[in-house]
Protein backbone atom coordinates (compact mmCIF):
# COMPACT_ATOMS: atom_id res chain seq x y z
CA UNK A 1 0.00 0.00 0.00
CA UNK A 2 1.43 3.47 -1.08
CA UNK A 3 2.20 5.82 2.30
CA UNK A 4 -0.26 8.43 2.66
CA UNK A 5 -0.31 11.86 1.91
CA UNK A 6 2.20 12.65 5.16
CA UNK A 7 5.17 11.69 3.13
CA UNK A 8 6.30 14.69 0.49
CA UNK A 9 6.38 14.45 -3.08
CA UNK A 10 9.07 15.97 -4.98
CA UNK A 11 6.34 18.59 -6.55
CA UNK A 12 6.50 20.07 -2.91
CA UNK A 13 10.58 21.38 -3.49
CA UNK A 14 11.83 23.91 -6.02
CA UNK A 15 13.18 22.07 -9.11
CA UNK A 16 16.34 23.02 -10.49
CA UNK A 17 16.56 21.60 -14.24
CA UNK A 18 19.92 21.58 -16.09
CA UNK A 19 17.86 23.26 -19.03
CA UNK A 20 17.64 26.26 -17.98
CA UNK A 21 21.31 27.03 -18.07
CA UNK A 22 21.13 25.56 -21.68
CA UNK A 23 22.20 28.77 -23.43
CA UNK A 24 24.91 29.15 -21.01
CA UNK A 25 26.51 25.81 -21.45
CA UNK A 26 26.66 26.42 -25.16
CA UNK A 27 28.56 29.36 -24.56
CA UNK A 28 31.98 27.25 -23.41
CA UNK A 29 33.28 24.21 -21.66
CA UNK A 30 31.95 25.28 -17.74
CA UNK A 31 32.64 22.86 -15.10
CA UNK A 32 30.08 24.34 -12.17
CA UNK A 33 27.56 26.95 -12.45
CA UNK A 34 27.24 29.32 -9.88
CA UNK A 35 23.74 29.59 -7.95
CA UNK A 36 22.43 32.49 -5.30
CA UNK A 37 19.09 32.21 -3.88
CA UNK A 38 17.25 32.60 -0.64
CA UNK A 39 15.33 29.94 1.19
CA UNK A 40 13.03 30.46 4.11
CA UNK A 41 14.86 33.90 4.51
CA UNK A 42 18.24 31.69 4.48
CA UNK A 43 21.22 33.20 1.67
CA UNK A 44 22.32 30.92 -0.45
CA UNK A 45 25.64 30.80 -2.89
CA UNK A 46 27.71 28.05 -4.14
CA UNK A 47 28.38 26.53 -7.05
CA UNK A 48 27.37 23.02 -8.26
CA UNK A 49 29.95 20.51 -10.43
CA UNK A 50 28.96 19.81 -13.84
CA UNK A 51 29.19 16.54 -15.88
CA UNK A 52 28.89 16.12 -19.28
CA UNK A 53 28.36 13.13 -20.87
CA UNK A 54 28.87 12.61 -25.38
CA UNK A 55 25.78 12.16 -27.53
CA UNK A 56 25.59 9.57 -30.07
CA UNK A 57 25.26 12.56 -32.51
CA UNK A 58 27.83 14.26 -31.47
CA UNK A 59 27.91 17.12 -29.27
CA UNK A 60 27.41 16.65 -25.04
CA UNK A 61 25.05 16.65 -22.84
CA UNK A 62 25.38 18.23 -19.33
CA UNK A 63 24.42 16.95 -15.82
CA UNK A 64 24.27 18.07 -12.60
CA UNK A 65 26.67 16.55 -10.09
CA UNK A 66 24.15 16.07 -6.54
CA UNK A 67 26.21 18.15 -4.12
CA UNK A 68 25.27 15.66 -1.26
CA UNK A 69 26.39 12.59 -3.34
CA UNK A 70 27.88 13.25 -6.68
CA UNK A 71 25.40 11.30 -8.91
CA UNK A 72 24.86 12.23 -12.25
CA UNK A 73 20.94 13.68 -12.49
CA UNK A 74 19.40 16.42 -14.96
CA UNK A 75 17.37 18.48 -11.90
CA UNK A 76 17.77 18.97 -8.60
CA UNK A 77 15.24 19.89 -5.78
CA UNK A 78 15.82 22.52 -3.29
CA UNK A 79 15.57 21.41 0.39
CA UNK A 80 18.49 24.05 1.46
CA UNK A 81 20.83 22.78 -0.82
CA UNK A 82 20.02 21.76 -4.19
CA UNK A 83 20.10 17.59 -4.01
CA UNK A 84 18.94 15.10 -5.95
CA UNK A 85 15.85 13.21 -5.80
CA UNK A 86 17.35 10.52 -3.63
CA UNK A 87 19.33 12.84 -1.07
CA UNK A 88 15.73 14.53 -0.66
CA UNK A 89 13.89 11.24 0.33
CA UNK A 90 10.79 12.04 -1.62
CA UNK A 91 8.28 10.14 -4.39
CA UNK A 92 6.86 10.58 -7.41
CA UNK A 93 3.25 11.72 -6.93
CA UNK A 94 2.43 8.82 -8.74
CA UNK A 95 3.63 6.64 -6.51
CA UNK A 96 1.97 8.62 -3.48
CA UNK A 97 -1.18 7.42 -4.84
CA UNK A 98 -4.13 4.74 -3.51
CA UNK A 99 -5.13 2.12 -5.77
CA UNK A 100 -8.51 4.21 -6.31
CA UNK A 101 -6.81 7.07 -7.59
CA UNK A 102 -5.13 5.19 -10.10
CA UNK A 103 -8.47 3.55 -11.20
CA UNK A 104 -9.38 7.40 -11.32
CA UNK A 105 -5.83 8.43 -13.16
CA UNK A 106 -6.39 5.42 -15.99
CA UNK A 107 -10.16 6.25 -16.36
CA UNK A 108 -9.09 10.09 -17.06
CA UNK A 109 -6.29 9.16 -19.42
CA UNK A 110 -8.77 6.82 -21.55
CA UNK A 111 -11.54 9.15 -21.72
CA UNK A 112 -9.17 12.08 -22.83
CA UNK A 113 -8.18 9.94 -25.66
CA UNK A 114 -11.67 9.05 -26.61
CA UNK A 115 -12.51 12.57 -26.23
CA UNK A 116 -14.86 12.13 -23.63
CA UNK A 117 -16.31 14.72 -21.06
CA UNK A 118 -15.03 13.95 -17.72
CA UNK A 119 -16.67 11.47 -15.12
CA UNK A 120 -17.05 7.71 -14.57
CA UNK A 121 -21.06 7.40 -15.94
CA UNK A 122 -20.20 7.32 -19.97
CA UNK A 123 -21.93 6.84 -23.19
CA UNK A 124 -20.43 5.15 -25.58
CA UNK A 125 -19.28 7.98 -28.35
CA UNK A 126 -17.66 7.93 -31.82
CA UNK A 127 -14.46 6.59 -32.69
CA UNK A 128 -12.02 9.77 -32.98
CA UNK A 129 -10.84 10.21 -36.47
CA UNK A 130 -7.74 8.54 -37.13
CA UNK A 131 -8.11 5.97 -34.36
CA UNK A 132 -8.02 2.71 -35.22
CA UNK A 133 -10.86 0.43 -35.17
CA UNK A 134 -8.86 -2.40 -32.52
CA UNK A 135 -7.71 0.82 -30.22
CA UNK A 136 -10.54 1.88 -29.84
CA UNK A 137 -12.51 -1.04 -29.05
CA UNK A 138 -9.73 -1.92 -26.46
CA UNK A 139 -9.90 1.40 -24.84
CA UNK A 140 -13.57 1.19 -24.61
CA UNK A 141 -13.27 -2.41 -23.52
CA UNK A 142 -10.59 -1.28 -20.44
CA UNK A 143 -13.09 1.87 -19.71
CA UNK A 144 -16.00 -0.07 -19.23
CA UNK A 145 -13.85 -3.09 -16.96
CA UNK A 146 -12.03 -0.10 -15.03
CA UNK A 147 -15.64 1.83 -14.32
CA UNK A 148 -17.20 -1.64 -13.01
CA UNK A 149 -13.68 -2.01 -10.92
CA UNK A 150 -14.44 1.39 -9.81
CA UNK A 151 -18.28 0.93 -9.24
CA UNK A 152 -17.33 -2.30 -7.33
CA UNK A 153 -14.72 -0.56 -4.43
CA UNK A 154 -17.62 2.35 -3.65
CA UNK A 155 -19.81 -0.88 -3.27
CA UNK A 156 -17.68 -2.44 -1.18
CA UNK A 157 -16.83 0.69 0.83
CA UNK A 158 -20.08 1.10 1.74
CA UNK A 159 -20.65 -2.22 2.84
CA UNK A 160 -23.61 -2.76 -0.03
CA UNK A 161 -22.16 -6.05 -1.40
CA UNK A 162 -23.44 -9.61 -0.86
Amino acid sequence: MPAIAMTHSLNDYLRLSISRYREQLKQGNAQSIEVSYTHRSKPYQYSIQLSKSACHYGNYRYWWLCPKCSKRTSVLYCAGLYVCRHCIGANYGSQLQQPIDRLFSRLHTIRQRLGWQEGIAQEIGERPKGMHHSTYDRLVTEHEQLTAKVWQASLDKLGCTS
